[in-house]
């Protein structure tokens, strides 16, 4: 039986990478790694020098690292899928390495240097102030416009790596009462962010972690906006696996929120309860909310909506609806649903917008339209190959493996399983 390498286990997690994170960078199979941390394998030369790169480790010591007895560190066997773990206990340290990748990350989504460099600074600023925390909401802010452009898989990484900074802050810096109040307010934002990043990334545990921790903290302050936020979070997160659950915090979310929720808050609470009655196969229930849902939709705006709120539009209300016929068995109001929610959309939430255009095609299979699933699931590769959103891509790969028992017979869903293998989308 091979002895687990503990300390290029240690080194990995010191640089920032999980087994999944640093096998994206090597371009290997995580499972390749697993094997090098397990003490089955040894990577090849050309990778050897890769992977010292990586890890900010000259050669010669990382060849220590394979050639090494076995350490009797207590470390986990499994990784939470991302680059940076939340179980890290370093405090937020970035060594150059790590805060390279992070930095090229956030230059790639468009986020500008001043916002970058507080985030990859191995400083803690002596005393806060409140610029400070103008320069973390900002670095919000462009998350979440990064975020509906191109998805969450890479920022995910960013936004973990962000949290360990404020978390730093809040414990070694000084501050006064207000900026430890904007400080909190950062916080929650930020936690309840991530957990959304980490969904659509398909990093379901670090999701819950993440909700679980804005929770508390709006527990702990009294802040029935951010439990509110939490919870309608978290019932998006549980709604395929337990509908029931899922309708659990949707309903205490609208319960909170009653005495002040805007007419866009309560469309956005209503949804939630909406899609996870027809997770439950419940039509009465699904048909009861949407008609809230809609009522407050045509309310409109308010000015003091909150800035998350944006992405409740009517791709997001069609989508929902679609998405809630398609979970009761009817794939025809579904796609039409999804049709209508592709006019003349919001080009600010591309994502979104690619992630109904996949979802027209899995509609068409449902009803039985191969033909033209086959050509809309096409046409829709190169924007999802194009994204970094795992839970878009999770969607159109289960589409490639319903169209491929069809594929021998239609041409077009033929064309469909080459144009995916080839564009690599998983």
């Amino acid at each position: 039986m091979t002895a687990r390498r503990h300390d290029l286990v240690r080194q990995r997690r010191t640089a920032g990478f999980s087994q999944e994170g640093l096998a994206r960078l090597l371009q290997v199979d995580r499972t390749t790694i697993a094997r090098w941390e397990r003490g089955d394998t040894d990577p090849q030369p050309a990778v050897r020098a890769r992977l010292a790169e990586a890890l900010d480790l000259p050669i010669d010591r990382l060849d220590a690292l394979f050639s090494a007895e076995p350490t009797n560190l207590a470390l986990d066997s499994t990784d939470s899928g991302g680059t940076v773990a939340f179980g890290d206990t370093d405090g937020g340290d970035l060594v150059n390495r790590r805060a390279f990748a992070i930095n090229t990350a956030l230059a790639g989504l468009g986020i500008a240097t001043p916002l970058r460099d507080w985030i990859t600074s191995p400083q803690v600023p002596q005393h806060l102030g409140m610029e400070h925390m103008h320069q973390v909401s900002e670095t919000i802010l462009a998350f979440r416009r990064a975020d509906a452009a191109v998805g969450g898989d890479s920022l995910c990484d960013v936004a973990i790596a962000m949290h360990r900074r404020l978390t730093r802050w809040e414990r070694e810096a000084s501050y006064s009462r207000q900026v430890g109040e904007a400080l909190q307010d950062c916080l929650g934002d930020l936690e309840v962010q991530t957990g959304w990043l980490a969904l659509d990334a398909e990093r379901r545990q670090e999701s819950r972690h993440y909700l679980h921790e804005a929770f508390v903290r709006a527990r702990l302050r009294d802040d029935p906006r951010l439990e509110v936020r939490a919870l309608q979070q978290l019932s998006m997160l549980v709604r395929d696996a337990n509908p029931s659950e899922a309708l659990r915090f949707a309903d205490a979310a609208q319960r909170i929120a009653a005495p002040w929720a805007t007419p866009r808050l309560k469309t956005l609470l209503h949804l939630r309860s909406t899609l996870a009655h027809a997770k439950a196969g419940d039509a009465s229930g699904f048909g009861r909310e949407l008609v809230k849902a809609k009522t407050q939709f045509d309310r409109g705006t308010a000015l003091v909506d909150p800035p998350y709120l944006q992405f409740v539009n009517t791709l997001e209300m069609t989508g929902i609806e679609g998405a809630g016929h398609l979970a009761l068995n009817r794939p025809d109001r579904a796609s039409s649903l999804f049709a209508e929610g592709l006019v003349d959309p919001d080009p600010l939430f591309r994502r979104n917008l690619v992630l109904t255009r996949v979802d027209v095609a899995d509609a068409l299979y449902q009803q039985g339209d191969y033909v033209e699933a086959g050509r809309v699931a096409n046409d829709v590769v190169p924007a999802v190959a194009s994204i970094e959103s795992r839970r878009t891509r999770k969607r159109l790969a289960t589409l490639r493996a319903d169209l491929g028992r069809t594929a021998p017979q239609v041409p077009a869903a033929r064309d469909f399983i080459e144009a995916y293998d080839a564009a690599k989308v998983a």
